[in-house]
C-alpha cells in the first residue's frame, strides 16, 4: 500500500498561478506540494507570454533597423535567421526557467513530478514518474488551458496549427492563414508580418479585437493593413469546404454575402482557450463547473470548501498576471487573512503588437451600456513629442471617464510601448482616481506617457490644448 505523504497545501498545476500561490502559502508558513506534469512555469513561460514575446521583440528590433535610414543611420543588408531566433527565445525561456526552479526551492516548495486528480476533499493521487498519495488541508487547483480547436478543422501540426505548434516551426511558413483576431491571433500577424510572410486574419465578429474598446480594434486593423495584412471580418470560415493539398490548404469563407477562398501555406486556429478540467476528480470531490470553468467564490474557494482553483480554469480574462493574483488571494484566505476580492476592471490587458494595443477598465462601449453618462477623450501620438522623435505616432491615448463623478472607467492606448504605458492607468483605477488626478500627475517630458497625461487633462477640462 502507497504511503500517504501529508501537507498543508496540494497545488495541482505549476504555471503562474499555481507557482504564485505555492511560494506565498510557503511565506505564510504552509508546508506545500506543487504537483505538475510538464515543467513549472506552464503556458506562459514555455508556451505562451514568453517565447511569443521573444519572437515578437526580434521582429519590432528588424522593422526598426530596416527603417534606420530615416533616422539618418546607414546599416547594411538587413536580414532574418530565424534558426537563430528561435535559439534566443528558447534561451530566454531556459533562463527563466532556471530561474523559477531556484525560487521554488529557496522557498521549499516541493515539486512532484506528475499528473495530480482528486480522489476525495483533501486527498490527491500523483500518476507518473514519482507516484504518490497525498493527504493536505487545502487543494488548490490550477491546471491551465489549451487552444481551443474549430469543429470540423481538426489540428493536424503540419498544415493547420495552434499557436503551440507556430512556436516550435524551424522554418517560417510561405504564407498564412489566421483564424481569430483576439490577442494570440493578432500577435502572431504582426509578427509574421515583420518577417516578411503574407498574412490574411479572418474574424467572425465585425471588428478585430471584438472584446475590447472598439478604438483599439478598428485602429490596429488599419495598421495591419497598412503593413500588407489581408482583413477579413463578419467572416465566417466553412471547415467542411476546406481543402488540405501537399504544400497549401484552401479554407472557403463567407464573406460580404459571398464565398472565398483563401489559400495559405498554414493556418492559425487562434479562437480562444478550453480550460483543462478532465480528468481531474472534480465530480468526486464534489467541483462545480459553470460554462465549462470551475466556479470560485471572490476568495478562489469552490463549492467544496477547502477546494481553491485560480487562472484560466476559473474563466474571466486568460491572463498570467491576473491566475499569479488569484493564486495570492487563495494562498492568503487559505492562511485566514480574508484578502479582498480581486477587481478584474483593474487587470490591464496588453497586445504585444506593433504597435501595442492595451487596456485597462471599461471600454466606452461597456460603460455606456451599463447605463452610466460617458466622456470620453482621446490624444494622438501624432501630438506627443517623444512619438515624433522615435517616428511612431500611429495611434492614440484614450480615456473613459464618469462624466458626472470625474472618476476614471477605463483607458485604453494603441501605440508604441502601451504594454508600459498601461501600468499606470492600472494603478490609477486601482486607486480610484479622476481623470482630474491622472492628468494633474507631472510626467517627464519628452516622454511617451504625456500622451495619456494629456487625454486625462482634456477629458478634465484642465488641458492647454482646450
Amino acid at each position: 500500500m502507497m504511503e500517504e505523504r501529508e501537507y498543508d497545501l496540494v497545488v495541482l498545476g505549476g504555471g503562474t498561478g499555481g507557482y504564485t500561490a505555492a511560494i506565498r502559502a510557503t511565506q505564510l508558513g504552509m508546508r506545500v506540494a506543487l504537483v505538475e506534469q510538464e515543467k513549472v512555469g506552464g503556458v506562459c513561460l514555455h508556451k505562451g507570454c514568453i517565447p511569443t514575446k521573444a519572437l515578437l521583440e526580434a521582429a519590432e528590433v528588424l522593422a526598426r533597423t530596416r527603417e534606420a535610414a530615416r533616422f539618418g543611420v546607414e546599416v547594411g543588408q538587413v536580414g532574418l535567421d530565424f534558426g537563430r531566433l528561435q535559439e534566443s527565445k528558447r534561451a530566454a525561456v531556459a533562463a527563466l526557467y532556471d530561474s523559477l526552479q531556484r525560487l521554488l526551492q529557496r522557498h521549499k516548495v516541493e515539486v512532484i513530478a506528475g499528473r495530480g486528480r482528486l480522489l476525495s476533499p483533501g486527498q490527491v493521487a500523483v500518476e507518473g514518474p514519482e507516484p504518490a498519495r497525498l493527504r493536505a488541508r487545502f487543494v488548490l487547483l490550477a491546471t491551465g488551458s489549451r487552444p481551443r480547436e474549430l469543429p470540423g478543422l481538426p489540428v493536424d501540426g503540419r498544415r493547420v496549427l495552434t499557436s503551440d505548434h507556430l512556436l516550435e516551426m524551424e522554418a517560417l511558413p510561405s504564407s498564412l492563414a489566421i483564424v481569430g483576431a483576439g490577442a494570440v491571433g493578432l500577435e502572431f500577424a504582426s509578427f509574421f508580418l515583420d518577417v516578411g510572410v503574407p498574412v490574411t486574419v479572418i474574424e467572425l465578429l465585425p471588428r478585430l479585437l471584438p472584446t475590447e474598446d472598439e478604438e483599439l480594434g478598428r485602429g490596429l486593423e488599419k495598421v495591419l493593413v497598412s503593413r500588407g495584412a489581408t482583413v477579413l471580418t463578419s467572416a465566417r470560415v466553412l471547415p467542411e469546404k476546406a481543402r488540405l493539398y501537399d504544400d497549401h490548404i484552401e479554407l472557403s469563407v463567407e464573406h460580404d454575402g459571398q464565398e472565398k477562398v483563401v489559400r495559405a501555406s498554414h493556418v492559425l486556429v487562434a479562437i480562444g482557450r478550453r480550460a483543462n478540467v478532465e480528468d481531474l476528480g472534480l465530480e468526486d470531490a464534489g467541483v462545480q463547473l459553470a460554462d465549462g470553468f470551475v466556479r470560485v467564490d471572490g476568495q478562489m474557494q469552490t463549492d467544496q470548501p477547502g477546494i481553491y482553483a485560480v487562472g484560466d480554469l476559473v474563466g474571466g480574462p486568460l491572463l498570467a498576471h491576473k491566475a499569479a493574483a488569484e493564486g495570492a488571494i487563495a494562498a492568503e484566505a487559505m492562511a485566514g487573512r480574508s484578502p479582498r476580492p480581486l477587481d478584474y476592471a483593474r487587470v490591464p490587458r496588453v497586445v504585444y503588437t506593433r504597435p501595442h494595443a492595451a487596456a485597462v477598465g471599461l471600454s466606452e462601449e461597456e460603460a455606456r451600456r451599463d447605463g452610466r453618462r460617458v466622456r470620453a477623450q482621446r490624444f494622438s501620438f501624432r501630438y506627443n513629442a517623444m512619438a515624433i522623435i522615435r517616428q511612431e505616432t500611429e495611434g492614440a491615448a484614450k480615456v473613459v471617464v464618469d462624466a458626472e463623478t470625474g472618476d476614471l472607467l477605463g483607458v485604453h492606448i494603441l501605440g508604441p510601448q502601451a504594454g508600459e504605458l498601461i501600468g499606470e492607468a492600472a494603478l490609477a483605477r486601482y486607486l480610484e482616481a479622476s481623470a482630474w488626478e491622472l492628468g494633474s500627475n507631472v510626467h517627464p517630458h519628452p516622454s511617451l506617457s504625456e500622451a495619456l497625461m494629456d487625454a486625462a487633462q482634456l477629458a478634465a477640462r484642465i488641458s492647454i490644448y482646450l
